[in-house]
């Protein structure tokens, strides 16, 4: 029983007076809220992708009650101007969207940003997403930054240096279809660098977004042990898909980091076994259809996720004994949460109803046109999956899911 958006009773209740509304979501599972530590709304700037109304609604169709909104936007969300403009523009919605601003001024790598002024106004953690920073006077300046404020540092782990152009995985696809490579390296090499800078600055966070690589699981595998405050995270593509699907899906494959090889996809699946990744997240990227149809070469990296992350999650690690529905749900739930230092959620009388109910019998077909994204840019499209969707309750609002 939920009154004013908290809960009141959980159990038998009888003598349920008219001014109440019922459901009957029999069968169903409810769990807290699911949280997406990574997305890609593309306000401001980039509106004809999506935006924060289309995005929310596509979290919400795809059961999540939480999202964090990445800065890669034009202009980036460097200032604390911007960040409270977003945070007056996002409140009161059922969907609770957190944002994350830039590690550096301008996105460009070189000087630090304003970091008090910006967690001051409301930023959750500190990102150049899609760019990695790769300047360690930088990276040290804002680890430390990070001991002193206790905040979380998002890296994107690329050297640019080492991708260098490449559009594809470093391997037998990129020499089949006569495409510059990006090597695993690119990725290890950073996130070993950071981990060394990280263990010598003590209170420090460092999270590693969208891992691709199984030489990545190993280094924080080995490094988690000295340093419990390294996590990282993983997307669906990056543990359900190998690069072959670029031969398949063309540039709704094209991702960065890149599909890799399924040596490193089965590394992936041990470190979720083992509990060295930490969450699961879906890296929701929306391009337009022109965009992704220019070619490997041309086309940019990414795809949307938000519709498609609880079916794959259940259907390639739950239905297959990788992780229990449990671990899935802390995946989703207490660990982001507990990462960016936001509020966790309980299902307990007196708490605020945040949940995500799911209907875990039910088989169905991914269908990018149900879809309430602007953009269609999935591989996933026609897979045949377990566990919907069904509503979610927050802010003392219900949807339901048109999936």
């Amino acid at each position: 029983m939920i009154e004013n958006g908290n809960i009141v009773k959980i159990g038998n209740i009888e003598n349920i007076s008219e001014n109440y509304t019922t459901y009957n979501m029999s069968g169903k599972t409810c769990f807290p809220g699911f949280f997406d530590m990574h997305v890609h709304f593309r306000e401001p700037g980039h509106e004809y992708k999506e935006d924060i109304e289309s995005g929310s609604q596509a979290a919400l169709n795809g059961g999540l009650t939480g999202v964090l909104m990445m800065p890669n936007t034009i202009p980036p969300i460097d200032n604390a101007g911007l960040i409270q403009s977003l945070k007056e523009k996002t409140k009161n919605k059922l969907l609770d969207i957190e944002i994350s601003a830039c590690i550096s001024k301008g996105r460009e790598g070189n000087e630090l940003s304003e970091v008090d002024s910006l967690l001051k106004s409301g930023a959750a953690a500190l990102t150049d997403d899609g760019s990695g920073v790769i300047n360690k006077d930088l990276m040290f300046k804002v680890l430390e930054k990070s001991a002193e404020l206790n905040f979380p540092v998002l890296q994107h782990a690329e050297d640019i240096r080492l991708t260098n152009g490449g559009v594809v995985n470093l391997g037998k696809i990129s020499e089949t279809l006569n495409l510059k490579g990006i090597s695993c390296s690119s990725e290890t090499s950073v996130v070993a660098s950071d981990i060394l800078l990280a263990l010598n600055i003590t209170g420090s966070r460092y999270h590693i977004q969208h891992i691709s690589c199984g030489k990545t699981v190993e280094l924080v595998r080995k490094f988690k042990k000295e340093k419990s405050i390294i996590t990282c995270e993983v997307c669906p593509h990056h543990f359900v898909l190998t690069d072959d699907a670029c031969l398949i899906e063309g540039t709704n494959a094209k991702m960065n980091p890149p599909l890799r090889e399924s040596d490193s996809l089965e590394q992936i699946w041990e470190g979720l076994r083992d509990g060295t990744i930490d969450v699961l997240c879906t890296d929701h990227a929306p391009h337009s259809e022109e965009e992704k149809s220019k070619g490997f070469e041309l086309a940019p990296f990414g795809i949307i996720g938000l519709e498609t992350l609880i079916g794959l999650s259940y259907t390639y690690l739950v239905e297959t004994g990788i992780i229990t529905i449990e671990r899935m749900s802390e995946m989703l739930t207490v660990n982001p949460r507990k990462i960016l230092g936001i509020p966790q959620v309980e299902i307990k009388t007196g708490a605020k109803a945040n949940l995500t109910i799911l209907d875990l019998d039910e088989q169905w077909v991914i269908n990018k046109k149900l879809f309430k994204s602007k953009s269609k840019n999935t591989p996933f499209d026609g897979f045949k999956v377990k566990c919907k969707p069904f509503a979610v309750i927050n802010n003392n609002q219900i949807f339901f899911s048109e999936l």
